[in-house]
């Protein structure tokens, strides 16, 4: 190997070191645990229990409120997390998508209603297990 092969591969390593500890940062997120979730909806606020359960990359869930209980379908890609479900509501179905990023203990982002709007969400987690 030459001298200018050496010092490429050095840099490169030097530039790997740098980038991905940030990558593995994002990718070592996990929510498993009980969340208090809250969505605020164009008719006011809706509390939900949260529970997650993370096992590598696949997150599964379910939550409970005064409706009942639902099950949760989950995506998480670093520190970005979806939550998606259906409602019935006044004998109608909605579609419920929650688009936000963990931090720690807490997730906030946006919360899709379906043709009811969207507002703000937010959860902390309350336990692990």
């Amino acid at each position: 190997m030459t001298r200018s092969n050496l010092a490429a591969g050095a840099l490169f390593l030097l530039v790997a070191a740098a980038v991905f500890p940030q990558a593995a940062r994002a990718a070592q997120v996990n929510v498993t645990g009980e969340w208090a979730l809250e969505v605020t909806t164009p008719n006011g606020h809706v509390e939900y229990t949260l529970y997650l359960n993370q096992e590598g990359p696949r997150v599964t869930g379910h939550l409970t409120s005064e409706y009942g209980e639902t099950p949760v379908k989950v995506t998480l890609n670093g520190d970005a997390i979806t939550l998606a479900w259906s409602q019935a509501e006044g004998g109608k179905t909605i579609d419920i998508s929650l688009a936000g990023t963990v931090k720690g203990d807490s997730m906030t982002g946006t919360a899709k209603l379906g043709t009811v709007g969207q507002g703000p969400f937010q959860a902390d987690r309350t336990s692990s297990y």
